[in-house]
């Protein structure tokens, strides 16, 4: 009888595996606070002027719709991967998320993971810009 109902469990879910849930979206022209670490927030908020993302940042929390948390790691190339591997570029993670001020809840949430990469902190930042505006309408 379990095992019956464990068969009925998972065949009943498989259908909502691959359905489309309703994606969260940013209202254009939202205020958004960054804070991010290591300087992190600046080159985020370059990238989304560079990336033409309709939300306007502001500096003053109080004022805004919307709380980015930003954090970020490099991890430079040492010498041995420079010579042995030809690698000039840091391997940069970084990751944001976006919080409705009011109502406390994650709108947007995305991670990257960029190697070798040249420009650093710019092109994490970018990024992470690029997959924000798709959720900005």
């Amino acid at each position: 009888m379990k095992l019956h109902l464990l068969i009925l469990a998972v065949f009943c879910t498989i259908p909502l595996l691959g359905a489309d849930l309703p994606q969260k979206t940013i209202p254009a022209g939202s205020k958004l606070c960054i804070e991010g670490e290591q300087g992190f927030d600046t080159f985020l908020t370059a990238a989304l002027n560079k990336k033409k993302v309709s939300v306007s940042v502001v500096g003053d929390c109080s004022k805004a719709d919307y709380k980015v948390s930003a954090a970020t790691q490099s991890d430079k190339a040492s010498w041995s991967r420079v010579v042995f591997l030809g690698q000039t570029g840091s391997n940069e993670e970084a990751s944001m998320k976006v919080t409705d001020i009011k109502t406390s809840e994650v709108v947007f949430a995305y991670a990257v993971h960029k190697r070798n990469s040249v420009r650093g902190k710019q092109s994490s930042a970018e990024a992470c810009a690029k997959h924000l505006k798709d959720s900005v309408h």
